[in-house]
């Protein structure tokens, strides 16, 4: 048996110091180095989550609100359509591509495609004009805003459409539908929920910077008996309503239309709410202002005290 021997070294406490700290000063450009980065990663990361968080837990209307919107339209009678933009840009609803008969919603287009045109004429509206835009926003007059389609013309609101990205936007002779409007062209005009709440949002934008306090000025205007559905829900909420009713007879029964921008300190929404077939008028309006109660309302109140 091989005896083996072990050697032992044995250091002296200030050279064991000083290995010490060598080993440390060779290391400590790895340690600051690793921890820059850790931290430039949560510095990174953190904002962005934060961001994530913000739009989830303060867009409205929420996610729930909008399932209970979309509950309530699913109970309604004759076709309906919903659309809803969030303060955050998303649009959600039912059946936001299905296109309706117009009815006086397109009036609002016509405001604004007439607006882009005497801007791009780089002048002011004169009197004349202002007594046949006022009427057909703010009392939904029809020869006020025939007079204005035949200075804007089919073609006028397909290119407001593409400005907007109204993709399912049509208008024209191949497209009445249901609708009994041969007296007037611009009533020829197919819409959906999706496409109207668009326009609604993106309206700040599209409106000429001189005409848009008086564009908005007009759609927040609308007079009192025409003032149902959604800014009956949204006003007592708080939120400034701008909007254009939609009412006529169709071959299916009563439609009723309303599109509307909302703002509120810094949110802005966009509401479409499109129906056909109502057995009354009533009837639509009161699907328009429950679906709006139940994205952004606060409960509407009826006349006689009962919470909807």
């Amino acid at each position: 048996m091989t005896n083996q021997r072990y050697a032992t070294v044995r250091m002296h406490p200030s050279s064991t110091l000083a290995a010490v700290h060598a080993g440390a000063r060779r290391l400590a450009p790895l340690i600051l180095a690793s921890l820059a980065l850790l931290a430039a990663l949560l510095l990174t990361r953190a904002p962005l989550a934060a961001a994530q968080a913000g739009v989830d837990s303060e867009a409205a209307p929420t996610s729930d609100q909008i399932a209970s919107a979309t509950s309530y339209l699913e109970r309604r009678r004759g076709r309906t359509a919903f659309a809803v933009i969030d303060s955050a840009g998303r649009l959600s609803g039912v059946r936001t591509d299905d296109r309706f008969v117009t009815a006086s919603v397109v009036k609002a287009m016509l405001l604004v495609q007439y607006l882009r045109k005497v801007d791009r004429a780089d002048r002011a509206l004169s009197l004349a004009e202002r007594r046949l835009l006022a009427p057909m926003i703010q009392v939904s007059s029809n020869e006020a805003a025939t007079a204005i389609w035949r200075r804007v013309g089919d073609a006028g609101l397909r290119r407001l459409a593409a400005v907007v990205g109204m993709t399912n936007f049509v208008v024209g002779p191949g497209y009445i539908g249901s609708c009994r409007c041969s007296a007037r062209a611009w009533a020829r005009a197919q819409i959906t929920a999706g496409d109207q709440a668009r326009l609604f949002y993106e309206l700040d934008r599209v409106l000429p910077e001189r005409f848009r306090r008086y564009a908005k000025k007009l759609l927040e205007t609308v007079v009192p008996a025409q003032s149902w559905g959604i800014p009956q829900a949204a006003r007592p909420a708080g939120w400034r309503v701008f909007f254009k009713v939609g009412l006529r007879a169709t071959g299916l029964g009563g439609l009723i239309h309303q599109a509307a921008r909302l703002e509120r300190e810094d949110s802005v929404v966009a509401i479409a709410v499109l129906t056909d077939g109502d057995p009354s008028y009533a009837y639509g309006k009161r699907t328009v202002r429950e679906v709006t109660d139940r994205l952004v309302g606060g409960g509407f109140v009826d006349p006689l005290g009962a919470r909807r």
